[in-house]
């Protein structure tokens, strides 16, 4: 119930790390306290060896670590002054295609956005491993109207416990942590 509430109140809490925020004129951030920037993304993850891991190979064969994503982030960046920007993230990923499977992922996360690019992000992760906490930063580089965000997300492996099929007691493992480089796209209206 403890780990249900805090996931509960990470979601509600929510704010991105992967964006683009435009400086280019200062007097444009009074204009419009909230923008989308929403796009698709793709992106690599490497799994360590942990629960999950030998689940996807004992279950589905898999015997690589490492999985395309494929997915969606829904963005809004609240505008702060010329330096920093909030940001508020859904990230809804695919993972396994390339082998066939279909490994779900959803991410919320809050996080803060400077005028250099560079951004920061934390919250909560589901995924078939379980709840997990996400930290990611990355950097959004502009051409033109294009925001073309690269990211990197680290989930930590985290140590849970499960019945024992044989006596009864508690067996402790760890799910792996989980790496995932990221690239996507969006497009700044004017």
């Amino acid at each position: 119930m403890k780990r249900l509430i805090i996931l509960i109140v990470g979601f509600i809490s929510s704010v991105n790390l992967f964006s683009q925020i435009q400086y280019s004129n200062p007097n444009s951030l009074s204009n419009n306290i909230i923008q989308n920037l929403s796009g698709p993304r793709v992106g690599l993850t490497l799994l360590t060896n942990g629960d999950l891991t030998e689940t996807l190979s004992d279950e589905f064969g898999l015997n690589s670590n490492l999985i395309t994503q494929f997915g969606y982030q829904f963005e809004k960046q609240i505008m702060g002054d010329d330096q920093v920007v909030g940001l508020v993230e859904g990230i809804v990923f695919i993972g396994g295609l390339e082998h066939g499977l279909f490994l779900p992922s959803l991410s919320g996360m809050f996080g803060a956005r400077f005028a250099s690019g560079y951004e920061f992000a934390v919250g909560p992760n589901i995924s078939l491993s379980g709840p997990s906490l996400v930290l990611a930063f990355g950097r959004t580089i502009q051409a033109g109207n294009l925001n073309i965000p690269i990211s990197l997300a680290w989930v930590p492996s985290t140590q849970r416990q499960r019945d024992s099929n044989y006596d009864g007691l508690k067996e402790s493992y760890n799910t792996g942590h989980r790496l995932t480089f990221t690239i996507g796209f969006n497009f700044r209206t004017k």
